[in-house]
């Protein structure tokens, strides 16, 4: 499936002529497929805090019947038309979609690098890289803590042939591991500001006197592949988009007890802290492609979890205004 991920994501490469927006025109496809999704998610949860005040009834009625607080809550469920299961559904195709994704920018980035590794030792020059606006090569981390190239000596441990891959065998990657251990393409990266960058988190910290700190600042600026900016969006909308994810889920009554929906369980505090520490801790340390489609999917997402809720209290105000009506006449 990640295959198919690359080959969709390279056609539109094919259109667009650039990787990091070709990554976000991917991304809204994505979420426009799951669109449907979404809104039967929505509407599965608004119905879900509709019925609470009959759930906590029940709740209370049969707190010492399980059996038949079960049967009773079916029951309801079923008259109502509520699924309380209805509001997993983009969670559960969303996840796979993500670790797909995962699985094919990161055979794209290795294949972006080893071809541009390999490029380099045939000519001695440096192709044009895939920028994206603040971050130079969307093929390593958007991190002040990363270089536009690989670093002097890396031996790519993580680079593994693939089957199917004419850039990806045994042989490209021992031999784009060897010449990055070579005195030439240490002049390259030098070329590229990479031997002062790899000294300057020390001289900003220790103002190392043969390197004054407006230098360093400049290095950091023209050196580094990107300003940690990604991992910090990245972070943010996941926190946002998990907020607006649980605030239309069914709250705990007085005694504490809780229905069973996915969103409510979003809302906990764990599930609430522990997604955005996550999204920071994979986009600060993968590349910066895979974090576009992180941050772009959150903020798409956040997008249109303020319309479908703006269009759903359209549709409930109509509805109270008809039955406003009705009472009157």
């Amino acid at each position: 499936m990640s295959g198919i991920f690359q080959s969709v994501l390279e056609w539109i490469y094919g259109w667009v002529g650039n990787y990091g927006w070709s990554v976000v025109v991917f991304t809204l496809l994505v979420r426009i497929v799951l669109l449907p999704l979404d809104i039967k998610s929505k509407k599965s949860m608004r119905a879900m805090t509709r019925v609470q005040p009959k759930v906590q009834a029940l709740q209370k009625k049969y707190a010492n019947d399980q059996e038949k607080l079960n049967r009773k809550l079916q029951e309801l469920y079923r008259t109502e038309h509520v699924s309380p299961m209805a509001g997993c559904l983009p969670m559960l195709i969303s996840l796979p979609i993500l670790w797909f994704m995962f699985g094919a920018m990161r055979n794209l980035a290795n294949e972006q690098t080893i071809q541009m590794i390999l490029q380099i030792k045939e000519t001695g020059e440096v192709p044009a890289l895939q920028s994206w606006l603040w971050i130079k090569n969307v093929f390593q981390p958007d991190s002040f803590m990363a270089t536009i190239l690989p670093r002097v000596g890396d031996q790519l441990r993580m680079v593994m042939p693939v089957n199917g891959s004419a850039i990806l065998t045994e042989a490209n990657i021992a031999a784009a591991r060897e010449f990055l251990a070579t005195d030439a393409y240490a002049a390259i990266v030098a070329s590229y500001g990479g031997n002062e960058f790899f000294l300057l988190p020390l001289n900003l910290v220790f103002f190392n006197p043969t390197l004054t700190l407006p230098n360093s600042l400049d290095s950091l600026i023209h050196h580094a592949n990107g300003l940690f900016l990604l991992p910090i969006f990245a972070a943010l909308s996941q926190f946002l988009m998990t907020k607006f994810t649980g605030a239309a889920a069914p709250q705990a009554d007085d005694s504490g007890t809780q229905d069973n929906s996915a969103a409510n369980a979003m809302n906990s505090g764990f599930m609430k802290w522990f997604f955005p520490l996550f999204s920071l801790w994979i986009c600060a340390g993968y590349n910066a492609a895979f974090a576009i489609y992180w941050m772009a999917g959150n903020v798409i997402m956040i997008v249109q979890q303020v319309a479908v809720n703006k269009y759903f209290d359209h549709k409930d105000r109509q509805a109270a205004a008809k039955a406003e009506d009705a009472e009157i006449k």
